[in-house]
């Protein structure tokens, strides 16, 4: 199935140029890698493996994931069944998945997640362009406990891997 999807996002890669509307497929391998380096790499707890034991996950789009001071917050959708079983594939090996319509109906007064152990996760639309793509992400575990920023990815004969970060990062 990978290969496909992989075979998939090559072809829609190379039909167009500049800014393209990417295939399913693509969005979600996108949505997934970006993800699992969030939970990963930086889930603001340093080197070693996150802390969190479950993954509240918003079902829509995060309109402040990568910027919480966002001005112009993107536009909410909801995510795809393609796009939550490739999240929750993703993530599974790393802890249970509670699918989350709003973020605020799961945190408490003093601004920790109402599921002990859990992180909040969010994730916005991610835009292509070729072989590149951007996804911003949001996490939030807390008061003092919080990141947002946007992951870029690039195609590889592997699939879509995450290349680094692009514009600011916020942490809370």
């Amino acid at each position: 199935m990978t290969i496909v999807l992989t075979a998939l996002t090559v072809l829609a890669a190379a039909c167009g140029g500049g800014t393209e509307t990417a295939t399913d497929g693509a969005r979600e391998q996108v949505l997934a890698a970006a993800v699992v380096e969030l939970i990963t790499v930086n889930h603001t707890f340093g080197d070693g493996p996150a802390p969190f034991t479950d993954y509240l996950i918003q079902s829509s789009l995060d309109p402040f994931a990568g910027d919480p001071t966002a001005s112009e917050p993107g536009e909410p959708r909801d995510l795809t069944s393609g796009e939550q079983a490739a999240i929750l594939a993703a993530v599974a090996p790393y802890g249970p998945v509670t699918w989350i319509d709003n973020p605020d109906d799961f945190i408490t007064e003093d601004l920790v997640p109402t599921v002990e152990g859990s992180a909040i996760i969010g994730v916005g639309e991610p835009t292509f362009d070729g072989d590149e793509a951007l996804v911003p992400v949001s996490l939030w575990c807390g008061g003092l406990c919080g990141t947002w920023l946007t992951y870029k990815l690039s195609l590889t004969d592997a699939g879509w891997v995450v290349t680094g970060t692009e514009g600011p990062i916020a942490v809370s």
